[in-house]
């Protein structure tokens, strides 16, 4: 996998951002910039490749994008898709596309000194945001959006708001590569967060999400919580919840219908644990992020 390596003494410049919603089977364009694209999933799954390599970019799963490099979609979307979009580029294009076996010897000696996370963004070519503890890119990615709309005010306004993305992606990937991402124990972890993600509309508890992989409950929840940082029953109730903040921005369905939908029986229930996780309500948060660029191919 490849990573862009760049000094963050500066902040990146924000050329242009929005939100995709395609409900017809989308297929991406062929074509190459001269500006980076970081793509983040949000509903749905888009199909595109970057030189030979394939990727299906999911629910909270993002994609960099490198300037000069031919990318295109290989297959077309099927039902409702809903992905973040914004291009970039970087001041006095200063910056290094590095392989994982570089970036390795370079984190080597972060262990040391921490000069070089500390003063680079780093963001490799694809991730997942499912370890994140709470989500602070997807909201910073939909802040960037309003941002953006309102540059009238400032350009830099946007273009912070961007840089602190990355910072963001920056400090989950460093965090998670000292913890040792390819250990088996957080392989597995991985693989039950994303069968949570997954059956996130069914009605799951930690005794359902044992069961399915024969674990016993209480040794689960306490592996989950060492690997993750939150603990198992918060990280449901966070995966229903995203799912239901994707929902509220980009449906017109009512508050009733989105709970029912997420696996939430009661609507007042549901009010109460959105306002607990996001410190607002559901109608407030659907009002706190109406700014953004819609397009649809």
């Amino acid at each position: 996998m490849l990573h862009l390596t760049s000094p963050c003494s500066l902040p990146l410049r924000l050329m242009s951002a929005g939100n995709l919603i395609n409900n017809r089977g989308f297929t991406h364009d062929k074509r190459t910039l001269d500006t980076f694209v970081l793509i983040l999933g949000d509903l749905g799954t888009l199909y595109i490749k970057q030189e030979d390599r394939e990727y299906e970019i999911s629910t909270n799963q993002y994609l960099l994008l490198f300037p000069g490099i031919q990318h295109l979609g290989y297959k077309a979307s099927q039902g409702h898709l809903s992905y973040y979009w914004c291009h970039f580029k970087i001041h006095q294009d200063n910056y290094r596309i590095v392989n994982q076996e570089e970036l390795g010897h370079q984190l080597y000696f972060t262990k040391n000194s921490n000069s070089f996370a500390n003063d680079h963004y780093i963001i490799p070519e694809t991730g997942d945001l499912h370890h994140s503890k709470s989500k602070r890119e997807v909201l910073l990615y939909r802040q960037l959006l309003d941002a953006y709309e309102r540059s009238s005010y400032s350009e830099y306004l946007a273009h912070y708001a961007l840089s602190l993305l990355a910072m963001e992606i920056t400090a989950d990937f460093v965090s998670g590569y000292a913890l040792g991402l390819e250990s088996s124990t957080y392989k597995h972890i991985t693989e039950i967060m994303e069968w949570i993600r997954v059956n996130r509309i069914e009605n799951l508890s930690v005794t359902k999400v044992a069961e399915a992989f024969n674990y016993n409950p209480n040794y689960l929840s306490g592996a989950f919580k060492k690997h993750t940082g939150v603990s198992l029953l918060d990280y449901i109730t966070r995966t229903k919840i995203d799912f239901a903040k994707s929902l509220l921005l980009s449906s017109r369905d009512t508050v009733r219908n989105i709970a029912n939908y997420v696996g939430f029986e009661d609507e007042k229930y549901f009010m109460k644990v959105f306002k607990r996780v996001e410190g607002v309500t559901p109608t407030q948060y659907r009002n706190a992020f109406y700014r953004k660029h819609m397009n649809d191919k």
